[in-house]
């Protein structure tokens, strides 16, 4: 490092106090904390800075927001957005086998979806299933026969009325 003379320590001293002085009148000492703040931060009515004196009506604007979040925050705790709920289970599509949708007709390929509804538990099922996924009955044609059309018990595996398997 480059040793520097007295007389440049003097002078950069000089230059530094100049310089002081120069802005100084652009800020007051606080007489309570001893800080240096510009007239931004300083309460004239007072004679302090606003650290330490904030202004009433920053001070009142303050608290009212701090009131208003604490007001949302606990009405925000004790609110309810959604009661409804998650159906996690997917329909997929018994033309295409893709993720189908909640619509009447696929997504992907535009097939008409239709559902049935367990005779056990009332799942609303793909077309084709023939257990159902929730209870695991079997499904097939929830208790109407295939050969005559007679309605039987949910859950029978033979026709009541002509004998053929459900």
């Amino acid at each position: 490092m480059e040793e520097r003379s007295p007389q440049w320590r003097k002078e950069q001293e000089q230059a530094f106090d100049e310089a002081q002085n120069e802005v100084k009148v652009h800020f007051i000492k606080c007489p309570a904390c001893n800080k240096w703040v510009c007239k931004d931060c300083w309460n004239e009515e007072e004679g302090l800075c606003t650290e330490c004196a904030p202004r009433e009506s920053s001070y009142v604007a303050k608290a009212r927001n701090e009131a208003m979040r604490r007001n949302i925050d606990e009405k925000a705790q004790h609110a309810t957005v959604w009661n409804g709920e998650i159906e996690t289970r997917t329909t997929l599509c018994p033309h295409c086998g893709k993720p189908a949708g909640q619509g009447k007709f696929c997504n992907n390929c535009g097939q008409p979806l239709g559902m049935i509804k367990c005779a056990t538990c009332g799942t609303m099922l793909p077309l084709n299933t023939k257990f159902c996924s929730e209870c695991g009955s079997p499904v097939g044609t929830n208790g109407h026969c295939p050969q005559c059309g007679h309605e039987n018990a949910p859950g029978t595996k033979f026709c009541s009325e002509c004998g053929s398997k459900l």
